[in-house]
């Protein structure tokens, strides 16, 4: 796989420093800037500014004297205006995915989070269940396991589905350094613990394990965020190491709270997966604006330096690089598995590079998606910072092989099944890996007796309190 200009220039999520000294450097070079308006330029010009170059669907911004970026009381509310220009045909924002960030999702894609490391659910409209827990967090420290329900916080013992009481105690809790718990555990026993927000290193890989089953070799992963590679490679390594060992033929991936990442991490896992007769073929190739793709950039952008590493490169130039000599990306060796059947379970929750590998291994595979259908975003950005704040505003979009690309409501499954929290990972009695199993030609007898289901399970996420899953994006450059 040939890597991208921006691959090999930088070793994490791109970044734009307008520091105004290093644009006034740049002036030599571009003769004719306005030296004055440089010294002026605010923060709402400079994210405006750099919106308009580098936003996708750019032709439906307005100029800046139309738009007038100053007459916004703050960059967060010009921005939420900016994002509105684009619509669907039926008169509905299409972009749903552009937002601005304190650089914590920055962190969190590297692999640092620093929350309390457990995610909660409705499972009906008065119970809330443990849905996730990272390995290594405050909450795995503690004990505590996905399907438990939380019984109290902080004292609060009652909870109700919408109520505004409800949604506070939760807040306060998750967003406290620290809160108190009660857990009721499968057996009815309970834990009272106390949790406190600490760093720890994000690991995005929930469950992994073999199954044979009904004569096939069965392998599984729960997999919640594309972080960058390096942070997961050497355990996915493992994992698929075993795999093959096992004779593992038929794989589920589960990304059902995956919102996205790195892009780099979903071609690593896409590799792993695909054929052996996709190799060195073409993975799937990106799209920019018309500005990007034929350098047609305001003198704003075309004065900008890139990072301090590489003092003679324009972010004009890489951005247009990228754009055109790097446009597509081939698959690399493949094969490793030799899979005759490949599934993704995936919900609303589950976007961006989750759909992106779906997406890319259609062509090929022919992967099953089961569950509900998902979050819907063919495009990506490459996070630009001004001041303190990182923009992630849309910049490109991606297309398989085929030329497929256009799935901004979605994928919709093959098989349907809802969530359940009641179960901890691996079960058969988790309706979303049973249905994917019997998919895959399992019997239900092979999975055991199914337990009865509450005709009021809810199954929804209002909220996600964990840093890690907020986040729903495909983040270039691509990174080792």
């Amino acid at each position: 796989m040939q890597p991208s200009l921006l691959w090999r220039l930088l070793t994490g999520v791109a970044v734009i420093s307008l520091l105004m000294t290093a644009c006034k450097k740049d002036m030599a070079r571009n003769p004719g800037t306005p030296t004055d308006s440089l010294s002026k330029i605010s923060t709402n010009d400079s994210i405006f500014n750099i919106f308009k170059d580098i936003y996708l669907w750019t032709d439906a911004v307005p100029d800046s004297a139309t738009f007038k970026p100053d007459s916004y009381s703050s960059p967060y509310t010009m921005f939420d205006s900016l994002i509105g220009f684009k619509k669907k045909s039926n008169g509905g924002n299409l972009d749903k995915y552009s937002f601005l960030d304190d650089g914590s999702t920055a962190d969190v894609l590297q692999g640092h989070a620093g929350d309390l490391g457990f995610q909660i659910g409705w499972q009906t409209r008065s119970e809330l269940r443990v849905v996730y827990v990272y390995p290594g967090s405050p909450a795995d420290k503690a004990g505590i396991k996905r399907g438990w329900q939380m019984s109290a916080v902080n004292g609060t013992t009652s909870f109700t589905y919408g109520n505004q009481a409800t949604e506070d105690a939760l807040n306060n809790a998750f967003s406290a350094k620290s809160a108190n718990f009660v857990f009721t555990k499968p057996d009815g026993t309970t834990l009272t613990t106390t949790i406190a927000a600490t760093q720890y290193n994000l690991n995005p890989i929930l469950f992994s394990k073999v199954y044979d089953l009904a004569g096939s070799k069965i392998g599984y992963i729960v997999f919640n965020t594309f972080v960058a590679p390096d942070v997961v490679k050497a355990q996915f390594e493992t994992i698929f190491s075993d795999f093959k060992t096992a004779g593992v033929t038929k794989v589920i991936i589960d990304l059902r709270y995956n919102g996205g990442g790195y892009v780099s991490t979903a071609e690593y896992l896409a590799g792993k997966l695909a054929p052996a007769s996709v190799a060195n073929q073409l993975m799937y190739s990106t799209v920019f604006n018309s500005r990007v793709t034929n350098k047609n950039f305001n003198w704003f952008f075309k004065a900008m330096k890139a990072v301090p590493d590489y003092p003679d490169d324009l972010w004009a130039d890489i951005f247009y690089s990228e754009a055109t000599t790097y446009a597509k990306t081939n698959f690399g060796a493949t094969g490793g598995l030799a899979l005759t059947n490949l599934s993704f379970i995936m919900t609303g929750n589950t976007a961006s590079s989750s759909e992106l590998l779906f997406n890319v291994l259609k062509p090929s595979m022919n992967p099953h998606m089961i569950g509900s259908t998902s979050y819907g975003k063919p495009v990506g950005f490459i996070a630009v910072t001004i001041g303190k704040i990182d923009m992630y505003c849309i910049n490109m979009q991606s297309l398989n092989s085929k030329n497929e690309g256009d799935y901004f409501d979605g994928f919709t499954p093959n098989v349907q099944a809802g969530d359940d929290y009641a179960y901890d990972w691996g079960s058969f009695q988790d309706p979303m890996l049973r249905a994917a199993l019997t998919d895959m030609g399992v019997p239900s007898s092979a999975l055991g007796r199914l337990a009865n289901t509450e005709s009021n399970r809810l199954g929804t996420i209002s909220k996600f309190y964990n840093k890690a899953n907020q986040f729903k994006g495909m983040i270039f450059p691509k990174v080792k």
